[in-house]
This record gives structure tokens, sequence and C-alpha cells, in this order.
């Protein structure tokens, strides 16, 4: 039999293992860093959150001894405290996604990178750093697949997030490349997560899930563990999985410029699908009471996971993936911030009655960063907005006033005057000071 074709997992085992070398240049740190500033915020918007709380329960059963924090628990060993807050970051819906992948890489990787970090002892230049490194990996891996991935009902979370959280971790465990190829290609071989539990308390366990097993694969790999690296080449095994009639591979991995740089930051906390039509909504200004039909045409991609939903949501969490009644929401001047998500929740029934006259279309010409939206009113006008690039898309991205909004919106209902310095910490990770004063802040 001909050996498989290795060349991808080559490819990024070398990027993770010359990391300590590389030049970081500063906007591609500072993009690091708002991605903590976003992870930081909506785990700890999610405490009152039962998937977050029954996650952390349950590894805290698990009687482990360990360095790793955990957000609002008590440390334990750095794969259960990956899972931890790694569900707890996924729980709002909140967090940014790398759209050519559709993967919210922050949760899984942030969790992972600060698990492993801290029962090793990694300094926090060495985290920052390891984030990046899983970022640049699980995004290109997946780069121009999650789509696909996602049309055929899996989570791209839960694929490109694992092999994102094994590549931070082999960073910072000092994996060489064959060792860092072998984690990756074990973390591929775990890669689940089904569309299907989109809504439940399931998808934010994808995002736990694949921290830990990132983590796992990482620790395995460094004691001589193997797995198949041929996996991670196109036509080698999980593109084969994935998208089974073939009509897409893995792409060829290349480092040309710093895919973090194209990273999209969430301003709802609903659905990043739902968003650009949300703000084509929110743009026309228009009160929900003069209005009497709207239509939104969305992506193939919004309208498969949200548009067939009926406007009448049967809890939070169905509510984020039902494109009328985020549209509806936006309408009746509510922000869809997390508190507007959050228990005890019910649907109102105005809001409702407002969706029942909203009605969604597909335009396979739009991408998922873009909507276009109409208004009939009550004194018979029709208004019109477009949408090329949401905000929080890049070409419209959040800038650190907006994420300086976003995390008071979310840290402050619990943390109250402590938040400005939580949040000033998170500008300075990287700086030496900024772990052990969060431990002490967020602990149990």
């Amino acid at each position: 039999m001909p050996k498989p074709d290795t060349s991808n997992a080559r490819a990024l085992g070398a990027f993770i293992a010359s990391h300590a070398t590389r030049e970081f240049p500063e906007p591609v740190l500072d993009a690091a860093r708002m991605c903590f500033a976003d992870w930081l915020a909506v785990a700890l918007g999610a405490y009152n959150e039962d998937a977050g709380r029954i996650a952390r329960e349950t590894a805290q059963s698990w009687g482990s001894t360990g360095r790793s924090t955990v957000l609002y628990g008590t440390p334990m060993a750095a794969p259960f405290a990956a899972l931890a807050n790694g569900t707890l970051a996924h729980c709002l819906d909140f967090d940014d996604t790398h759209m050519p992948s559709i993967t919210h890489t922050s949760a899984p990787v942030w969790a992972a990178t600060l698990a492993v970090g801290e029962s090793i002892g990694a300094s926090e230049a060495q985290m920052l750093r390891a984030f990046v490194v899983g970022f640049e990996v699980a995004t290109r891996a997946g780069y121009g697949l999650g789509q696909a991935v996602t049309a055929r009902g899996l989570h791209s979370t839960g694929v490109w997030g694992r092999i994102g959280a094994a590549a931070a971790s082999a960073a910072l465990l000092g994996l060489d490349e064959t060792r860092a190829m072998h984690a990756l290609a074990t973390a591929a071989t775990q890669a689940g997560g089904l569309t299907a539990s989109f809504g439940t308390m399931a998808k934010p366990f994808h995002a736990g899930k694949a921290a830990m097993d990132g983590v796992l694969a990482a620790q395995l790999a460094s004691r001589g563990f193997e797995a198949q690296p041929g996996v991670l080449s196109p036509d080698g095994g999980l593109d084969r999985a994935l998208i089974q009639d073939g009509s897409l591979k893995l792409p060829r991995v290349s480092f040309d410029g710093w895919q973090i740089l194209s990273n999209s930051m969430k301003p709802y906390a609903a659905c990043h699908l739902v968003h650009p039509a949300v703000d084509g909504m929110r743009k026309l200004g228009i009160d929900a009471a003069a209005m009497k039909a709207a239509r939104a045409w969305v992506s193939p991609l919004c309208m498969q996971v949200t548009g067939a939903a009926t406007g009448r949501p049967d809890g939070p969490l169905a509510a984020k993936f039902d494109l009328r009644y985020c549209l509806a929401m936006a309408l009746s001047g509510q922000t869809l911030s997390a508190r507007d998500f959050m228990e005890p929740w019910r649907m109102e029934g105005s809001i409702a009655d407002i969706a029942a006259r909203i009605t969604p279309s597909l335009d396979a010409t739009l991408t998922v960063a873009a909507a276009r939206v109409e208004i009939d009113t009550t004194d018979g006008r029709t208004l019109k907005a477009d949408i090329p690039a949401g905000k929080g898309h890049p070409g419209n991205p959040m800038t650190w006033d907006d994420m300086h909004q976003k995390f008071d919106g979310l840290v402050e209902p619990r943390f109250g005057n402590r938040t400005p310095e939580l949040f000033e910490l998170t500008r300075e990770m990287g700086s030496g000071r900024v772990v052990e004063r969060l431990r002490e802040m967020v602990g149990e």
C-alpha cells in the first residue's frame, strides 16, 4: 500500500514546533487579546447557564487535582478545566466565529490554552502565542469547509476546535514536529458534534469537549502516542468522513498572512448567521407598530440553520436560532444582548405576532456576512436595506470600544465595580500579571 500523504500534518506540525522562534506581529497579538476579552466576557456572563454549571459540577465530581483555573469553580486537572471553561464560553452563543471555517475558535482554544498553560506554569506571553498557534492551525485546517460541514449536519467547532485546542496545547508542551502531528491526528479522530443538537445544552458542550479532547490529544502525543497524520491531508480520511460525496477536500495548508486578523466578533447574543439581517432591520429604524410586513433575504447556510424556525421558540436557546423571532426582537427595540436570552425567559406574544409577519427567503448570492431586508409600512411605503458585511465581520469589525461595551453588559451583572479591572486585565494579557489576578477574581 502507498504511504499516506502527511504533507498537511507536517506543515501544521512544523508551524507548531517552530512557533517559539517565529515573530508574532503586534496586531496579531492584539487580536488574540481581543479574543481573550470576548472569551472571558461570554464565559463570565454565562454564570447562571445550566449547561455550564452541569459541566463544571460533573468535572468537579471526578475529584481531580490540578492547577488549572475553573471559572466559578475550584482548580482541577487541565483536561477537565478545559471541558468546564470551554462549555461555559459557548453557553450564550455570543462568542467569536471564524467564518471561512464556521468555527467558534476561541471557546475551545482559549479554554485549552489556559488549562495547559497553568498546569505547566507557562508564562502569559507563551499562552498568548500558543493561542495564536491554535487559532491559525484550526482555521487553516478547516478553511473554506465550514459551510459544507455544517450543511451536512456536523458542528464545525467540534471538528476544527478540537484541532486548534490540540495545536495550542502542543505548542505549550513544546512538542516537536512529529509529536505535534500525532497530537493533531489524535484530535482529528475524535471530531464530532451534531447541528441537530443546536438549541440545546449539547451545543456548548461541543466546544467544551473539543477543548478537553485537544488537551488530551497533546498530552498523549507528548508521551509518544501515535495516530494517523494522513487524515489531515486532502482525501486522507477526515474530509471523506465529513463530506462523503467528495465534492470538497481539505485544503492544502499554507501559512500566508494571519487568519486571526479575519476573525468575526458578535455584537448580538444570537446565532451569528442572523446578525446581518438584524443589522438591516435596525438600520431601517422603524417601530414595529408601523410595520405591515417584512422580508429578509439571507445566505443559504443562514436559511438552513435558522430560517425554518417558526417564530415561536420554546426557550431562549431555540430563540437564538430562530431568524423570524430575532428579527422581530430587533424591530421591537431589543438589542439582542445576553440579557434578552437569559433565564428566566418566556416567549413574548407581541414579538411572536411580529415574527409571523416576517418572511425569510434564501438568496444564493449572499455570503454568510450579508443580508437584504425590506419592510412594508402601514402608510404604504417599502423600506429597503442592504448589509454587505454585518457588524463584527471583517470589513466592519468591532473595536476595543465596542468590546468594552459588550464586556460590561455581560460581566457587570455579576462582578459590579470589579468589571473595569477585569476588562483592563484582558487588554494586558501577556504582561505577566493577568492570570494570577484573574484566578483570584473568578474562582469559586
